[in-house]
């Protein structure tokens, strides 16, 4: 369960930077720049990717270390996440005319991902036993399908800007790719 939770969110994640299709920066801004521009982007991505490859701690044998476990987790993970919207925020501006619509796709995409973990963080911090505590974990696994759409519609966003082509070049777009969700 909470491997197919990571996986899931990590896929999603790596959408941002899946290089396939074409595109050629515009001719106002430079090739490096924009390679530079995206290296940003996809290195905003993997402070998320990285750290939702841990597993949370699960103690089932103690009720209140396992809320406490878990809460701490998706707190930290929600942290995470909210500085990579931050830095996603922050390159709006990029040197390509489509800058601002990868970025913003980007940043819709991590939202959605932090809403699910802050939402079953705050469950988790409000239920009374840890039969609700499983609950709230077992549902947010369950919606994390729903980031594979997330992912695609960011992926289409992506190839729509035509950045294609300067996430192949960007070293931190490559580790995206090196580095497979876990399974």
């Amino acid at each position: 369960m909470r491997r197919t939770l990571i996986a899931v969110m990590a896929s999603c994640l790596l959408a941002v930077t899946a290089c396939t299709g074409g595109g050629s920066p515009t001719p106002a801004a430079s090739e490096a720049d924009v390679v530079a521009w995206m290296d940003k982007v996809c290195g905003a991505v993997d402070g998320t990717v990285k750290t939702m490859a841990d597993e949370p701690p699960i103690d089932m044998s103690d009720p209140s270390k396992l809320k406490t476990g878990l809460s701490d987790w998706l707190g930290s993970k929600v942290a995470v996440v909210d500085k990579s919207i931050a830095d996603l925020k922050a390159l709006e501006n990029g040197p390509h005319p489509r800058s601002k619509e990868l970025a913003t796709a980007a940043q819709d995409g991590m939202g959605q991902i932090r809403t699910l973990l802050a939402d079953t963080k705050s469950k988790l911090d409000s239920s009374t036993d840890a039969t609700q505590v499983v609950t709230a974990f077992t549902e947010m696994v369950t919606k994390a399908g729903e980031l594979e759409k997330a992912g695609a519609d960011v992926q289409k966003k992506f190839d729509e800007t035509g950045l294609a082509g300067a996430a192949q070049k960007a070293s931190n777009c490559k580790g995206l790719q090196a580095s497979p969700p876990p399974s």
